[in-house]
């Protein structure tokens, strides 16, 4: 008789083992930064030219350039840019894999597409701006830009200078930001020279591109 319980008791934990595992099979996984290969691209909205949304509903924003703002010149030409380079794809991945939030609670990566850098393509067409980065290839990528006119630089020619350069940035004189610096900002005969040696245009006093 106690076999005979002691047998039954073990079927029945073993049903419900089986029973926590089904359900456990059942459950959504748990979001992961990077996209495996296979993941439908047609759920990977762009939002804009450096902004996209994963299928799980977070956000991706580049972060070491800057696109234009919808509405702007180019703007529409860097998010088809974007677009179109995710829909070709076979593979996407978040760099790095598991990315930092800004204070936005966007992720912060660079977006690889069968290898190929997001953020390089925007500047290499000319649809984007170094943001706040010292690489040297995107560095490079936008003084090759602005040389060839491509994209946005083709309308360089409507940026009267001269600017004030910051650390990362070109201002107009008198632009709050760099108020307070006066005579000890560089100053720059145009924005050409200041996109070429790496600098994007201030967000507070420049409407950009031109």
């Amino acid at each position: 008789m106690a076999a005979a319980l002691w047998r039954r008791r073990g079927s029945l934990a073993l049903l419900l083992a089986a029973g926590v595992a089904a359900l456990s099979a059942l459950r959504p996984p748990a979001p992961r930064a990077t996209l495996a290969v296979g993941t439908p691209l047609g759920r990977l909205a762009v939002l804009d030219g450096d902004t996209l949304r994963l299928p799980d509903g977070r956000r991706v924003r580049l972060p070491a350039v800057d696109t234009p703002e919808l509405g702007r010149p180019c703007a529409a030409q860097a998010r088809d840019l974007t677009a179109a380079r995710l829909a070709a794809a076979a593979d996407v991945r978040l760099a790095p894999a598991d990315p930092p939030h800004d204070h936005y609670g966007r992720l912060l990566a660079d977006v690889l597409l069968d290898g190929f850098s997001l953020q390089e393509a925007l500047l290499s067409a000319g649809l984007a701006t170094v943001y706040d980065s010292e690489s040297p290839r995107l560095l490079a990528l936008q003084a090759q830009a602005v040389g060839a006119r491509r994209g946005m630089h083709a309308r360089l020619d409507r940026a009267h200078g001269p600017f004030l350069v910051t650390a990362h940035r070109f201002h107009r004189p008198g632009c709050p930001w760099v108020r307070g610096e006066g005579a000890a900002a560089d100053l720059c005969p145009d924005a050409a020279t200041a996109l070429a040696a790496g600098r994007s245009p201030c967000r507070t006093c420049l409407a950009w591109p031109p």
